[in-house]
């Protein structure tokens, strides 16, 4: 039987990730009789994309993206367009992406027995107009990309000091968002205080609004807040642990193929829970069956 060529890039700062001896838990755990085994250890912001690009380039098989929603959008970015398949071992703090999968969080040999006997099936991706690309999650602007990157800037990572940089930012952030935004054929004007975009069904530590988004179904979901007093804050974050958007009037749910937001200048935006400003029109839109995952044999809903 031919070996299948299979790469590995872990980010060292990623979750909890620093614990654990990958290397060790790789080769103790991964079949040796199947795989053709490369581990690489990412140094820099954007070096994930980069070994991702040039595995793929020389022809491997699967390339591994150990750590979160961060990792994985550097390797797909790195290997779209490619025929080289993406697998997961999330390490990282929310692992919003693994987790619709149904990927198990930090527990490294059930992933890669997801890696020894699973499947492969091809999911969306959202592509954007941005540098950063697609994303494979959920992108969007507002609080939640300033709280975002609020977390970012905490040393400490977990849904504590998550839920810490979501408070802070409340607290703080008393901007509305005016935005004019394009969804297909329609054109809404609106006062937002939360824009996200989704492919998967949540941000992260499984929250989110929507139960039943689908990285297959050819389109992406958005959802708009609008700006809420503190007092119904606990409601919105009952509404978030339920997924249920349409129990709230400050809440719009909508579905497209492409959606864009006219400029603003300074936009805070997120993708996959990475932070950037960007100043002109935003623009996403899926790109149906865009690559190949590995999940476990059994799951057909995803």
């Amino acid at each position: 039987m031919t070996k299948r060529k299979i790469m590995f890039i872990y980010n060292p700062v990623s979750g909890l990730l620093s614990r654990y001896n990958i290397p060790s838990l790789v080769n103790k755990y991964i079949d040796h009789k199947k795989f053709d085994v490369s581990i690489l250890m990412s140094e820099y912001a954007g070096h994930t994309k980069v070994i991702a690009k040039e595995a793929a380039d020389k022809g491997f098989d699967i390339v591994v993206a150990i750590g979160g929603d961060g990792s994985v959008n550097e390797v797909v970015n790195g290997i779209i367009g490619t025929k080289t398949q993406l697998a997961v071992i999330a390490m990282g703090s929310g692992n919003g992406f693994a987790n619709h999968l149904e990927i198990p969080a930090r527990d490294v040999k059930e992933a890669i027995n997801i890696i020894n006997f699973g499947k492969s099936v091809p999911i969306d991706v959202g592509k954007t107009n941005t540098p950063h690309g697609y994303f494979v999650s959920v992108g969007g602007f507002g609080f939640e990309a300033l709280a975002a990157q609020r977390f970012k800037e905490q040393p400490l990572r977990g849904f504590f000091s998550y839920f810490v940089a979501i408070l802070r930012q409340f607290f703080w952030y008393h901007n509305i968002v005016k935005v004019r935004v394009h969804v297909d054929n329609k054109v809404m004007d609106r006062d937002v205080f939360i824009f996200s975009v989704f492919n998967s069904n949540q941000y992260g530590y499984n929250i989110g609004f929507t139960n039943n988004s689908s990285m297959k179904d050819g389109v992406l979901e958005m959802i708009m807040v609008k700006k809420f007093k503190l007092y119904r804050l606990p409601w919105i974050m009952f509404i978030l642990l339920m997924r249920k958007p349409h129990w709230s009037s400050d809440v719009e749910y909508f579905k497209g193929f492409s959606i864009k937001v006219e400029k603003i200048e300074g936009l805070v935006a997120q993708l996959d829970g990475d932070p950037f400003v960007w100043n002109h029109d935003l623009e996403m839109q899926v790109e149906p069956q865009a690559i190949d995952v590995i999940v476990k044999r059994r799951l057909e809903k995803f």
